[in-house]
């Protein structure tokens, strides 16, 4: 079993209140005391992949952020589009793209509208190039990762990826990383800028606004064992340089960036609650088990690692990966996290679409 430790701190971390408690519940330590799914919101998303037309059917990523309008939109990565079969199945000559939108109410109780460039009945990618299908990749291709309104612009964290030999569903790899900058209005592509790619690490996997900064979380490593890294901008200078975190403070130099966190997932949630941050995730690898650590700072030191939660459709061939957290639908002492679920075999989506939708869990949280 890969150690779960953390490998390095930043100095002069803020504090911040979110979600539960008064300050003065600072110095209890929180404790995450039930996770159940949360099948209504669940639910929400299959009713919304089932409508009539062309429109959103089911996708991974599952990244939310609030825009300036107060809905909430929703980022997803390879997106299948409907209309939906009555018994779930999608024909294979369906529309896909490798990343989209979906707008939703500030609390999630209605899903809006899919938002994806092109002509109604072929819709293209929100960023980069469109394929004929999943099984026909172009020469590159951008997967979202997380986004913020960021100095009034949607910003997006972009992974260019390019094919490979290896066997599907894995025949892919990340090449390098972009900023997009969308109107949060109308989604239209206003810039695509490159950011730091240094040492091997996917910068973007979670952003998260606090205080007078805007955190950028990373993943290094492709292989079984992923660490977590740590960069910040001034909030509104999200295209601007970034400061990465070391084990000694802060530094412009991305190549000196500190390992934080070993046995990360690909993709994880950073929220801060009542004083201190929780950090959602698998583990490293193709897992079941969602587990929480807690922190002081934004950067560490991460403690604890339970499992909170463990995925049921894991398993024969499905396998469940990449969680987010979803504070801004959160009720308080609440937090709201997802994670994705796949096949190994793309005819299984297509036989049954509802195994590429998002799951969501509800975590209680209390002092």
């Amino acid at each position: 079993m890969i150690a779960r430790r953390t490998l390095a701190l930043c100095a002069a971390m803020t504090a911040s209140l979110a979600l539960a408690g008064p300050a003065a519940a600072a110095d209890r330590p929180l404790r995450i005391v039930g996770a159940q799914a949360d099948t209504a919101l669940t639910q929400r998303w299959q009713d919304f992949g089932r409508r009539p037309g062309v429109g959103w059917a089911a996708a991974d990523g599952t990244y939310s952020t609030r825009l300036p309008s107060g809905l909430v939109a929703w980022l997803f990565n390879d997106t299948f589009f409907g209309p939906v079969r009555a018994d779930d199945s999608l024909p294979e000559t369906a529309p896909f793209t490798h990343n989209s939108a979906v707008l939703s109410t500030s609390d999630a109780k209605h899903l809006l509208t899919t938002i994806a460039p092109g002509p109604p009945d072929h819709p293209q990618s929100l960023v980069g190039p469109t394929p004929q299908g999943p099984g026909a990749p172009n020469d590159h291709w951008y997967w979202n990762g997380d986004g913020i309104v960021d100095g009034g612009k949607l910003r997006v964290i972009e992974f260019e990826q390019a094919p490979t030999d290896d066997p599907p569903p894995f025949n892919f790899t990340w090449t390098r990383t972009k900023l997009a900058t969308l109107d949060p209005l109308t989604f239209r592509l206003e810039k695509l800028a490159e950011v730091p790619s240094a040492g091997g690490v996917q910068w973007g996997t979670e952003l998260m606004r606090d205080g007078a900064w805007t955190y950028i979380y990373g993943v290094e490593g492709d292989g079984f064992t992923k660490y977590l890294h740590l960069a910040r901008a001034p909030l509104g200078r999200l295209d601007g340089p970034w400061q990465f975190c070391t084990a000694t403070g802060w530094t412009d130099d991305p190549a000196a960036s500190a390992r934080l966190l070993g046995n990360v997932g690909s993709s994880f949630g950073v929220t801060p609650v009542g004083g201190e941050y929780l950090l959602t995730t698998f583990d490293s690898g193709l897992t079941s088990t969602i587990h929480a650590y807690h922190a002081p700072g934004p950067a560490g030191p991460f403690t604890g690692g339970e499992t909170v939660y463990t995925a049921p459709e894991a398993g024969n061939g499905r396998y469940t990966y990449n969680v987010a957290a979803h504070p801004e639908i959160s009720r308080p002492g609440h937090l709201v996290i997802s994670y994705n679920t796949n096949s190994e075999k793309l005819a299984d989506l297509y036989a049954n679409i509802d195994n590429n939708r998002p799951r969501f869990v509800d975590l209680q949280l209390s002092r």
